[in-house]
Protein backbone atom coordinates (compact mmCIF):
# COMPACT_ATOMS: atom_id res chain seq x y z
CA UNK A 1 0.00 0.00 0.00
CA UNK A 2 1.21 3.35 -0.18
CA UNK A 3 1.79 4.77 3.09
CA UNK A 4 4.55 7.17 1.95
CA UNK A 5 1.34 9.46 0.80
CA UNK A 6 -0.97 8.85 4.10
CA UNK A 7 -2.45 12.09 4.82
CA UNK A 8 -0.40 13.98 7.84
CA UNK A 9 -2.99 16.89 8.56
CA UNK A 10 -0.63 20.07 7.39
CA UNK A 11 -1.84 19.69 3.45
CA UNK A 12 -1.72 23.49 1.94
CA UNK A 13 -4.89 24.39 -0.08
CA UNK A 14 -4.30 24.87 -3.49
CA UNK A 15 -7.09 27.44 -3.86
CA UNK A 16 -7.10 26.90 -7.71
CA UNK A 17 -9.50 23.91 -9.40
CA UNK A 18 -7.80 23.60 -12.89
CA UNK A 19 -4.48 22.71 -10.58
CA UNK A 20 -6.59 20.51 -8.45
CA UNK A 21 -8.24 18.78 -10.64
CA UNK A 22 -4.71 17.81 -12.53
CA UNK A 23 -3.22 16.95 -9.00
CA UNK A 24 -5.54 15.07 -8.33
CA UNK A 25 -5.41 12.83 -11.43
CA UNK A 26 -1.95 12.98 -11.28
CA UNK A 27 -2.04 11.13 -7.76
CA UNK A 28 -4.74 8.53 -9.13
CA UNK A 29 -2.58 7.30 -11.63
CA UNK A 30 0.19 6.82 -9.23
CA UNK A 31 -1.78 5.30 -6.95
CA UNK A 32 -3.63 3.23 -8.75
CA UNK A 33 -4.91 0.20 -8.06
CA UNK A 34 -7.55 1.55 -5.41
CA UNK A 35 -9.80 0.28 -2.84
CA UNK A 36 -12.10 3.27 -1.62
CA UNK A 37 -14.05 3.76 1.05
CA UNK A 38 -17.23 4.93 0.24
CA UNK A 39 -19.86 5.89 2.89
CA UNK A 40 -22.62 7.10 0.48
CA UNK A 41 -21.63 10.68 0.71
CA UNK A 42 -20.63 12.81 -1.90
CA UNK A 43 -17.23 13.16 -0.92
CA UNK A 44 -16.61 9.81 -1.71
CA UNK A 45 -18.63 9.29 -4.12
CA UNK A 46 -17.57 12.54 -6.22
CA UNK A 47 -14.26 10.77 -5.81
CA UNK A 48 -15.15 7.21 -7.02
CA UNK A 49 -16.72 9.27 -9.69
CA UNK A 50 -13.87 10.47 -10.62
CA UNK A 51 -11.49 7.55 -10.53
CA UNK A 52 -13.67 5.80 -12.65
CA UNK A 53 -14.59 8.76 -15.07
CA UNK A 54 -12.11 11.23 -15.33
CA UNK A 55 -8.72 9.39 -14.09
CA UNK A 56 -9.92 6.03 -15.44
CA UNK A 57 -7.89 3.73 -12.75
CA UNK A 58 -8.76 0.94 -11.71
CA UNK A 59 -10.88 1.32 -8.43
CA UNK A 60 -13.06 -0.87 -6.05
CA UNK A 61 -15.18 1.11 -3.53
CA UNK A 62 -15.48 -0.62 -0.53
CA UNK A 63 -18.52 0.12 2.13
CA UNK A 64 -18.22 -0.58 5.82
CA UNK A 65 -21.60 -2.13 6.43
CA UNK A 66 -22.68 -1.07 9.79
CA UNK A 67 -25.43 0.00 12.33
CA UNK A 68 -24.25 3.37 12.71
CA UNK A 69 -24.23 3.96 9.13
CA UNK A 70 -27.64 6.36 8.13
CA UNK A 71 -29.94 4.47 5.67
CA UNK A 72 -29.59 6.61 2.80
CA UNK A 73 -26.24 6.53 2.83
CA UNK A 74 -26.10 3.22 2.81
CA UNK A 75 -28.51 2.71 -0.03
CA UNK A 76 -26.03 5.32 -2.22
CA UNK A 77 -23.08 3.04 -1.01
CA UNK A 78 -24.48 -0.25 -1.87
CA UNK A 79 -25.53 1.13 -5.41
CA UNK A 80 -22.13 2.36 -6.00
CA UNK A 81 -20.74 -0.86 -4.56
CA UNK A 82 -22.85 -2.69 -7.03
CA UNK A 83 -22.24 -1.12 -10.28
CA UNK A 84 -18.34 -1.10 -9.43
CA UNK A 85 -17.92 -4.45 -8.57
CA UNK A 86 -16.86 -3.60 -5.41
CA UNK A 87 -16.67 -5.01 -1.57
CA UNK A 88 -18.88 -4.98 1.48
CA UNK A 89 -17.11 -5.79 4.50
CA UNK A 90 -20.12 -6.46 7.42
CA UNK A 91 -19.18 -5.68 11.05
CA UNK A 92 -22.19 -6.67 13.29
CA UNK A 93 -23.86 -4.39 15.93
CA UNK A 94 -22.70 -6.39 18.86
CA UNK A 95 -19.28 -5.97 17.43
CA UNK A 96 -19.14 -2.08 16.41
CA UNK A 97 -21.30 -1.21 20.18
CA UNK A 98 -17.90 -2.76 21.60
CA UNK A 99 -15.87 -0.88 19.86
CA UNK A 100 -17.69 2.42 20.41
CA UNK A 101 -17.96 2.26 24.06
CA UNK A 102 -19.80 4.56 26.45
CA UNK A 103 -16.70 6.75 26.12
CA UNK A 104 -17.31 9.48 23.92
CA UNK A 105 -13.47 10.67 23.80
CA UNK A 106 -11.59 8.84 20.70
CA UNK A 107 -14.92 7.33 19.35
CA UNK A 108 -13.82 8.18 15.79
CA UNK A 109 -10.57 6.83 16.45
CA UNK A 110 -11.79 3.61 17.87
CA UNK A 111 -14.28 3.68 15.13
CA UNK A 112 -12.04 4.34 11.95
CA UNK A 113 -9.30 1.89 13.32
CA UNK A 114 -11.36 -1.16 13.68
CA UNK A 115 -12.55 -0.39 10.07
CA UNK A 116 -9.84 0.06 8.24
CA UNK A 117 -7.47 -2.28 10.17
CA UNK A 118 -9.89 -5.18 8.76
CA UNK A 119 -9.99 -3.77 5.56
CA UNK A 120 -5.98 -3.59 5.67
CA UNK A 121 -5.87 -7.14 6.01
CA UNK A 122 -7.91 -8.13 3.23
CA UNK A 123 -6.11 -5.66 0.72
CA UNK A 124 -2.94 -7.29 -1.01
CA UNK A 125 0.41 -5.14 -0.39
CA UNK A 126 -0.38 -3.95 -3.98
CA UNK A 127 -3.64 -1.83 -3.25
CA UNK A 128 -3.65 1.45 -2.19
CA UNK A 129 -6.47 2.22 0.48
CA UNK A 130 -7.97 5.69 0.30
CA UNK A 131 -11.24 7.78 1.57
CA UNK A 132 -13.15 10.50 0.60
CA UNK A 133 -11.59 13.11 3.52
CA UNK A 134 -11.17 16.54 2.06
CA UNK A 135 -9.44 20.15 3.50
CA UNK A 136 -12.76 21.03 5.30
CA UNK A 137 -12.11 17.81 7.24
CA UNK A 138 -10.05 19.19 10.29
CA UNK A 139 -8.24 16.62 12.05
CA UNK A 140 -9.22 18.54 15.31
CA UNK A 141 -12.63 18.11 14.54
CA UNK A 142 -12.11 14.62 13.12
CA UNK A 143 -10.40 12.30 15.69
CA UNK A 144 -10.63 9.33 13.31
CA UNK A 145 -8.09 10.98 10.34
CA UNK A 146 -5.47 10.16 13.04
CA UNK A 147 -6.43 6.21 12.06
CA UNK A 148 -6.32 6.70 8.50
CA UNK A 149 -2.84 8.01 8.58
CA UNK A 150 -1.56 5.07 10.58
CA UNK A 151 -3.13 2.53 8.69
CA UNK A 152 -1.00 4.29 5.91
CA UNK A 153 -4.69 4.73 4.51
CA UNK A 154 -4.95 8.15 1.97
CA UNK A 155 -7.54 11.06 1.72
CA UNK A 156 -6.53 11.68 -2.43
CA UNK A 157 -9.24 15.09 -1.77
CA UNK A 158 -7.17 16.47 0.86
CA UNK A 159 -3.74 15.68 -0.48
CA UNK A 160 -4.88 17.57 -3.95
CA UNK A 161 -6.68 20.61 -2.19
CA UNK A 162 -9.97 19.98 -2.70
CA UNK A 163 -12.77 21.52 -0.15
CA UNK A 164 -16.35 20.93 0.12
CA UNK A 165 -17.57 23.41 -2.08
CA UNK A 166 -15.21 22.29 -4.47
CA UNK A 167 -16.96 18.61 -4.59
CA UNK A 168 -20.35 19.56 -4.58
CA UNK A 169 -19.50 22.12 -7.96
CA UNK A 170 -17.61 19.54 -9.69
CA UNK A 171 -20.01 16.78 -8.75
CA UNK A 172 -23.21 18.57 -10.01
CA UNK A 173 -21.79 19.52 -13.17
CA UNK A 174 -21.03 15.58 -13.60
CA UNK A 175 -24.84 14.87 -13.13
CA UNK A 176 -24.05 13.34 -9.35
CA UNK A 177 -27.64 13.22 -7.98
CA UNK A 178 -26.20 13.08 -4.62
CA UNK A 179 -24.18 16.99 -5.18
CA UNK A 180 -26.65 18.75 -2.41
CA UNK A 181 -27.18 15.93 0.23
CA UNK A 182 -26.98 16.64 3.85
CA UNK A 183 -23.37 16.49 5.18
CA UNK A 184 -23.49 13.32 7.93
CA UNK A 185 -21.45 11.73 10.44
CA UNK A 186 -22.54 9.03 11.63
CA UNK A 187 -25.67 8.01 13.81
CA UNK A 188 -23.44 7.42 16.30
CA UNK A 189 -22.07 10.75 16.59
CA UNK A 190 -25.44 12.52 15.77
CA UNK A 191 -26.79 10.79 18.71
CA UNK A 192 -29.74 9.37 16.36
CA UNK A 193 -28.29 5.36 16.74
CA UNK A 194 -30.73 2.50 18.50
CA UNK A 195 -29.60 -0.38 19.39
CA UNK A 196 -31.62 -3.08 17.82
CA UNK A 197 -32.43 -1.34 15.17
CA UNK A 198 -29.99 -1.95 12.76
CA UNK A 199 -31.51 -2.27 9.06
CA UNK A 200 -28.58 -4.69 8.12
Amino acid sequence: MCSDLAMDGDQPALNNPEMAHKALIGLARKISPVWLACSGGIDSLWLLHFFQQIAKIKVQPVFFNHPGVYAQERVAALAAVKAGNGIVVNFSEKEMVAVWGAQQTDRCYRCKQHLFARLADLAEASVTLCDGSHLDDSPERRPGMRALNELGVISPLRLCGWNKEMIRKAARAAGLSAWNNPARACLVVDGKFVSGEDEQ
